[in-house]
């Protein structure tokens, strides 16, 4: 009965936390795009092109052309329904398209390293881009991606030396990765003018990069509080393409975080995963669970998550989530442990240091965690979340001042964060002060 009252009392608290915020979203604004059969259009348009190509190669085994083609539109129906098996079967197919070049062509080798980024396979990226630049490739491409990969490995120096040799500053490509640069650095604003700088160039031209280009502003928008703009945002790119379930989800996330209309908020959810596998969502959905006070249904859903991510083909593609979630709700930090400390033999970052910091705290080893929180995450990101385990982990380790410094950062990300981490921050500062 205690235990109730208590999870009534929270649930009161996180759904009263937000009432006098001014309600940014309006059902009427994006329900139109909640329709069914907007994205099995452009997923029958893969498949139609699959068929075609799959022909074509019983035909001729030999054709790398008809393997490339096949790789291409399997990846594309990877895009439209979230379904692993298709990322990896395109996958497959990239490879064997570039063995029978024996690996000496340089837009194959390109287009492996940016599938090997999806499947969080960042060395593997790098040794692709590597082997590209030993093909005498285009230099533009490589720096560009010796960047991305550089960003995801933790070779921040590498990363910018790359993008500095680009000589057309005012490229779209190299204002794209200039932003993540400042993002990266602390920059926001910077970041936000360069990728609106970006977004200008590529006005209506090309709908796909429209459409990633304003949603990434959305999502920067979001990540500086501005949140009407990056309503507006999402809501521009479904103009564009009412297909885009990415910018339905940051609308939910709006919803929910600032608006706290959580009734509206699973509703957009539900639709998406009715349409999409994205197994993301359902942790989202077990916060909103959580918020109102139902914690069956957020275990329910943890585990529904577990059982998604870990089955075959997704390999450490959602390590980050499972780390999270075996240290804090399963109270299992053992494995939280393995698994952090594979993404930390697989990319030195200070995410990744953070995730073996949180999985030492969450098991009690509070002074390992702090040396790691010391050491490589705080102040060497400034992602929100890295933050907030970093104020945790500095007020359990004597570091008042310095923990109450954090946590009154942490709250500058409120939206980001969500209701239940700024519940959860406040109460913590209440302690501290």
């Amino acid at each position: 009965m205690y235990r109730i009252i208590l999870l009534l009392i929270l649930s009161t608290l996180l759904l009263s936390s937000c009432t006098s915020k001014k309600e940014i979203s309006n059902e009427k604004d994006y329900h139109k795009y909640m329709q069914d059969g907007l994205i099995k259009k452009e997923a029958e348009k893969s498949v139609l092109e699959i068929n075609f190509w799959e022909n074509r190669l019983q035909k001729d085994t030999g054709s790398y052309v008809n393997m490339l083609e096949l790789a291409i539109n399997y990846l594309s129906l990877f895009k439209h329904t979230g379904k692993i098996a298709y990322l990896n079967t395109g996958d497959s197919l990239l490879k064997r398209s570039s063995a029978k070049l024996n690996n000496t062509n340089p837009e194959i080798l390109f287009s492996l390293t940016q599938n090997s980024i999806t499947q969080h396979n960042f060395i593997q990226a790098a040794n692709y881009t590597a082997a590209a630049k030993k093909m005498d490739a285009d230099m533009y491409t490589i720096r560009l991606l010796e960047f991305d990969t550089f960003m995801e490995l933790g070779k921040y120096k590498e990363a910018l030396s790359s993008l500095k040799t680009v000589k057309d500053k005012s490229s779209f490509d190299y204002l794209v990765r200039m932003a993540k640069w400042e993002d990266h650095s602390g920059n926001l604003e910077a970041a936000i003018e360069l990728m609106e700088t970006a977004f200008k160039k590529i006005k209506e031209k090309n709908k796909s990069l429209y459409c990633w280009t304003l949603s990434s502003l959305g999502d920067m928008y979001g990540h500086a509080g501005r949140i009407e703009d990056a309503y507006h945002a999402y809501l521009n790119v479904l103009k564009k393409d009412p297909s885009n379930l990415y910018c339905l989800k940051g609308i939910a996330w709006i919803t929910y975080s600032h608006d706290n209309k959580t009734k509206e908020a699973k509703e957009i959810l539900k639709f998406i995963l009715s349409q999409i596998e994205m197994p993301d969502l359902k942790l989202v959905l077990a916060e909103i669970a959580e918020t109102e006070g139902d914690i069956k249904t957020k275990q329910d859903l943890l585990l529904e998550f577990i059982t998604d991510v870990t089955k075959p083909g997704y390999g450490d593609m959602y390590n980050k989530y499972l780390i999270k979630i075996y240290a804090e709700e399963l109270k299992n930090p053992d494995v939280a442990l393995v698994l952090a400390t594979k993404e930390l033999n697989n990319r030195f970052t200070p995410q990744t240091c953070d995730g073996i910091a949180w999985a030492y705290y969450n098991k009690g080893e509070k002074v390992k965690a702090f040396e790691y929180s010391r050491g490589y995450v705080n102040k060497y990101t400034f992602e929100p979340e890295a933050l907030l385990h970093s104020a945790f982990i500095y007020a359990d380790n004597g570091k008042k001042s310095e923990a109450i410094a954090l946590f009154k950062k942490c709250l500058e990300s409120e939206f980001e964060l969500g209701p239940i981490a700024v519940t959860q921050i406040k109460s913590k500062l209440s302690d501290l002060q």
